[in-house]
């Protein structure tokens, strides 16, 4: 039994026998497993849905009840009003009878296509559409753009022999048997790819690169995403099978509200990632919320990431004392957004109550109501060991100062 499995076991056997609420620390001791790893597991039960948390130090965890408990999905639309079509798009295109239906989920670079699929996936398994640990599995079409033959030797499979060289594999589709299968820029899928995808999607049969006698079936629920407009890069037969279309819009349409949870979400990922706590001065936070920011939540979260390290860096090297943003730390290209809120039409209206933002290391609090993963390895350790290294080789003063100052 996996030990997220043994964890919610736990927690209904004592829910059974009157010990409703419990902490990670609590269920840590009695499993004999380590607290980090179990707090992990419980936030993964919420995000899916099978447990609840009560806030407060420590958080309690207790098992979901009923059709009460949201998904990690239902939190996203909570807290992005301008996500909510698309997410009981989705949700419908999960729950549709027998299997499911297909999706294209459409949106600029950055606007957060991968997580939405992922998230998609979390609400099938919690609703019971599919079973607990049923498969998930990714795909860039990008990255085989000049090998048509290897891109669709990854999809569906390779016969021993189809070319030159070519020993037997499985494809992604049969991968993902009993899942869902998240094809990103299918738009770069070929036309002979497409024709495949639609054979299978029709039928649920598939037959590997070099296969003419053996014809395989899966069942699999795939979910497409593109940048692109699909009227004009998709075959009409492949847009055809595809009846959701899923547009997810850009941050520049989503409310000054909806931005403000996302950098706050941000900033209390990477306190939970380093460990400490992370102070952000108003100023710092208004500048995020109003700078130009082509590239969407992805770069958003990414400069936010750069500004933390940066600020860990300074931390580390002795020219704070604290793990501390002011606006003067940002990238000019963030600082400029001070300058922009005066042009933005419900600026005036938007104010922040505090002087000072402060995020502490707490994991529980790391996902907030609809938020990210926080990733395990972090930039973080990789700062810490470099300083450690120039400090070993007797290196100081200016030099560690620009090490600093590049925050890597």
């Amino acid at each position: 039994m996996k030990r997220v499995d043994l964890v919610y076991e736990t927690l209904r056997e004592w829910e059974r026998n009157g010990k409703r609420w419990v902490s990670a620390e609590e269920l840590a001791c009695a499993l004999g497993f380590d607290r980090a790893n179990v707090s992990r597991d419980l936030n993964r039960l919420w995000r899916e849905g099978k447990v609840q948390k009560q806030n407060g130090r420590p958080v309690r965890f207790a098992l979901a009840c009923g059709p009460k408990a949201m998904t990690r999905l239902d939190r996203l639309a909570k807290q992005q009003p301008s996500l909510a079509a698309a997410v009981e798009q989705g949700k419908a295109a999960v729950l549709y009878p027998p299997k499911g239906l297909p999706m294209l989920i459409v949106g600029e670079t950055g606007t957060g296509k991968s997580m939405f699929a992922e998230l998609l996936h979390e609400f099938a398994v919690a609703t019971g559409r599919f079973p607990p640990g049923a498969p998930f599995v990714t795909f860039n079409c990008a990255d085989y753009t000049n090998n048509p033959q290897l891109l669709l030797g990854q999809l569906f499979g390779i016969r021993k022999g189809a070319y030159t060289g070519a020993n037997e594999q499985k494809g992604l589709i049969e991968k993902a048997d009993g899942g869902i299968l998240f094809l990103d820029e299918v738009h770069r899928l070929p036309a002979e790819g497409q024709e495949m995808l639609f054979t299978f999607i029709d039928r649920g049969v598939y037959r590997r690169l070099g296969e003419t006698d053996v014809e395989r079936s899966a069942n699999v629920l795939l979910i497409c995403a593109t940048t692109e407009d699909p009227e004009s890069n998709l075959l009409k037969t492949f847009r055809r099978r595809i009846p959701m279309h899923i547009l997810l819009p850009p941050l520049q349409k989503r409310t000054l509200d909806e931005r403000f949870r996302l950098v706050m979400q941000f900033f209390q990922e990477e306190a939970v990632r380093l460990g400490k706590e992370i102070d952000v001065s108003a100023n710092a936070v208004r500048a995020f919320l109003f700078y130009s920011c082509p590239n969407n939540v992805g770069q958003l979260k990414a400069d936010i990431q750069l500004v933390c390290a940066k600020a860990y860096a300074d931390y580390v090297t002795g020219k704070k004392q604290a793990v501390r943003i002011h606006r003067a730390d940002l990238p000019f290209q963030v600082q400029s957004g001070l300058l922009l809120e005066k042009k933005h039409p419900h600026a005036a209206s938007y104010s922040l109550p505090r002087r000072w933002y402060v995020f502490v290391p707490h994991e529980e609090a790391a996902d907030g109501d609809g938020g990210l993963a926080v990733e395990s390895e972090s930039v973080y350790g990789v700062i810490d060991r470099k300083y450690g290294e120039l400090r070993e080789r007797g290196i100081a003063g200016d030099e560690l100062d620009l090490f600093a100052g590049n925050g890597h």
